[in-house]
Formats: structure tokens, C-alpha cells, sequence
């Protein structure tokens, strides 16, 4: 650009000394004048080819802005995309199913036998010596194996024995969350080997299921109260 500004001033001082030069001379009528026209369409020529091949030898810079990069985008491989599976406990190399492994849930497992205790009549408390009556204890099936009455039966399993009996069989089958009645006979000593008051008998029953295993405690409590048997006393004859 600055060799072209002084290009011009140079083609403008040249003008200016034609014109001058024209000026001093038109006295002068020896020979014709030339054509001023003619001569500052010949500068301009000149002097714009000259701006042209300077301009081609000497292109103007153009700045350019830069230009941003992208960024490489993160890819990430098959292996980083799956969790590693963990190895067992006992040093196996096997892996889950799933793909990886994990604590373990714990599920629920249901009880196969199982009852719950609901009521007893009568309740545990005094009786008399000699007392016949019968124990019921209201029981629930709360396990998810039904009690049918040919593998079930109520046993005897320990304490006094106070009953004629030490099996008993289920009224009926029993199915999950239904209830049944479970009787025995009771029979109280008429005399005691100890004549005492309080003196106390306990016993133990169980339901045994069809794998011959006991489950569903129940027991029964009673305190004697001791009843003298009247002695017959001799009316003398009259």
C-alpha cells in the first residue's frame, strides 16, 4: 500500500509538471500544441498498469481469524463399558449369567409348618382333685403345608401325665391360615401323692407332621386344690 501511495504522488507531480511545462509554452506559435487530453489519458494508463503489476508482485495481506479445532470426542471401548465381573469366593474363574455380579437380595422363604397360638379353655389356673374335663387350645395354620388328619395327630410329649390318652387325632384337615380345635381329656388325681394345696401338674403336647417331626408346642398348667374324701362315721344302733 505504501509503494502505491507513492506511485500516485509521483504520477500527481508528474501531471502537474506537463501542465505546467503546457502552460510556459503556449506563446510560443512555431509548432502545434499537443493535446492535453491525449497526454493525461497516456499517464493515467501508465500509471494504473504500473499499480496493477505492483499490486499482482505484492498482494495485500488478508488476515484471517483462526479457526477453533474440535475437540476429539472420548470414546469409550467395549471393555470400559461393561462392569467387570467379580470372582467367587471359593476361586472359580465361572461368571454370572447377568454379566456381572453383585451382593446377592435375600429372599423369602416361607415356612412349611408353622402355627400360631390363638386361645385355650379353660385357662391355667386351680382345680380340684379329682377334676375330669377337657383342655382346647385354638391353634392357626400359619406354615404353607396343609394338616390332614392321616399324617397329623396331637402327641403327648412330656410333664404329668394327666391324660388317659397320649395321641390324639385332628378334628379335620387344615389348611393354611385356617384354625382348629385341638382336645384332650383331662383327669385329675382323686388323691394326690402329696395332700397339699397348690400342688401343681403341667403337660407338654405337640402336633407331629408327616415327616414325623414335632412343631406347635402347646401346654397346659394346673394348680390342685386338695379336696379331703369325707370319712364315713359309724351311727351306733339304737
Amino acid at each position: 500500500m505504501q509503494n502505491m501511495k507513492k506511485k500516485m504522488i509521483k504520477f500527481g507531480i508528474a501531471i502537474s509538471a506537463l501542465l505546467l511545462i503546457a502552460g510556459c509554452t503556449t506563446g510560443a506559435p512555431t509548432e502545434p500544441t499537443a493535446d492535453l487530453n491525449a497526454i493525461k489519458t497516456e499517464a493515467v494508463k501508465t500509471a494504473m498498469a504500473e499499480m496493477t503489476v505492483q499490486a499482482a508482485l505484492s498482494p495485500t495481506e488478508t488476515s484471517v481469524p483462526p479457526t477453533l479445532t474440535p475437540l476429539s470426542t472420548a470414546t469409550l471401548s467395549s471393555d470400559a463399558a461393561q462392569p467387570a465381573a467379580s470372582s467367587s469366593g471359593s476361586g472359580s474363574s465361572g461368571s454370572s449369567s447377568g454379566g456381572s455380579s453383585g451382593t446377592p437380595i435375600p429372599t423369602w422363604t416361607p415356612s412349611v409348618y408353622l402355627c400360631e397360638f390363638v386361645t385355650q379353655t379353660p385357662l391355667d389356673g386351680p382345680q380340684t382333685t379329682g377334676a375330669n374335663y377337657d383342655v382346647v387350645w385354638t391353634v392357626r395354620n400359619v406354615g404353607i403345608k396343609e394338616w390332614d388328619t392321616q399324617n397329623f395327630y396331637l402327641k403327648w410329649m412330656g410333664g404329668d401325665d394327666i391324660s388317659p390318652h397320649h395321641i390324639y387325632k385332628l378334628p379335620h384337615d387344615v389348611g393354611y391360615w385356617e384354625t382348629v380345635e385341638l382336645t384332650i381329656d383331662v383327669q385329675l388325681p382323686t388323691q394326690p401323692q402329696l395332700p397339699d394345696n397348690g400342688l401343681a401338674y403341667t403337660t407338654w403336647w405337640s402336633i407331629v407332621n408327616d415327616n414325623g417331626e414335632a412343631f406347635c408346642n402347646v401346654d397346659h398348667y394346673v394348680s390342685l386344690t386338695f379336696t379331703p374324701i369325707p370319712t364315713r362315721t359309724n351311727t351306733p344302733a339304737p
